[in-house]
């Protein structure tokens, strides 16, 4: 999907919905955690099903990036109407998206996002944040193979100018760990490379930005922890799943996603969310597939 750029020709608003950037974290995470889902997963091919903490996470990513868009341009200058205001945005999401299937998740996420946006709004006060980009696509090449992240937003800190990277996430608990098990995340790791190239001694850290949607709603920020090994090693990591993924590429047989290895373990057929997507699949073949 692509981020609908407003056209000064026409009074509509855009809506903000740019899709995963080219090629992300998530796509090497799919081929490390088992290199036959991500073969199936591979180029849009086969699309399982989705779930009410996907669907409510993606409303709710679509609501911030709205507000906070709307403030650069307030900052900037520029004209904040040229996008729907976060309510609005987390509807017209909802309804190009339930037109696909799934419609009763996608309907009842509305209210439940838009209750937590209402007290977002009212809790935080970000004028102390100057925006610098909302989902902004960043690249590099690492040792001759692209790497993308999407950052949901990027501020400078009007006080410090100190730069930090902003990540949201929807969740239904707030405590620690659900804070420390991003330390280690590829996705958080990759930030703060980002962030270092790109804004040097300025750049101060990744802030995850939580938001809980279970009643009542909460809200934490608070800096991912340092890992500075884990920063230093990303690159060997990059390198290291992309020759797998060209190896198993390179095969005559390579289209049929049951030539690449399966994974087979309890730690990842299974996990704390449930089966796998392709728990069935795996079991009896495409036939399966629910």
């Amino acid at each position: 999907m692509q981020q609908q750029s407003p056209d000064d020709s026409k009074s509509a608003p855009a809506l903000i919905d740019p899709g995963p950037s080219e090629r992300g974290w998530h796509r090497l995470q799919s081929a490390m955690r088992c290199l036959r889902y991500y073969a199936l997963r591979r180029d849009g091919g086969l699309r399982f099903g989705t779930s009410a903490p996907l669907v409510n996470g993606s409303l709710l990513h679509v609501g911030l990036a709205h507000l906070y868009q709307r403030q650069k341009e307030r900052q900037t200058g520029g004209d904040e109407s040229k996008w729907f205001p976060p309510h609005e945005a987390v509807v017209q999401l909802a309804q190009r998206e339930a037109e696909k299937g799934d419609a009763a998740l996608w309907m009842a996420g509305v209210t439940i996002v838009h209750t937590a946006l209402t007290a977002y709004m009212a809790h935080w006060d970000d004028r102390g944040w100057r925006i610098l980009s909302v989902e902004e696509e960043l690249r590099a090449q690492v040792r001759g193979h692209l790497y993308t992240q999407r950052a949901d937003l990027i501020v400078e800190s009007n006080n410090t100018k100190q730069v930090f990277i902003v990540d949201h996430k929807s969740c239904y608990t707030i405590h620690s760990k659900t804070q420390t098990q991003h330390t280690l995340d590829g996705q958080f790791i990759g930030y703060q490379r980002f962030g270092r190239a790109l804004y040097g001694e300025r750049f101060a850290g990744v802030l995850i930005n939580r938001v809980r949607l279970r009643a009542p709603t909460q809200f934490a920020r608070g800096p991912v922890e340092p890992a500075p090994l884990a920063v230093r090693d990303f690159p060997d990591l990059v390198v290291n799943v992309e020759g797998r993924i060209a190896e198993q590429e390179s095969r005559p047989d390579a289209s049929d996603p049951f030539t690449w290895p399966p994974a087979f373990s309890s730690q990842v057929c299974t996990s704390k969310y449930g089966r796998c997507s392709a728990w069935n699949i795996c079991r009896f073949g495409l036939q399966a597939q629910e």
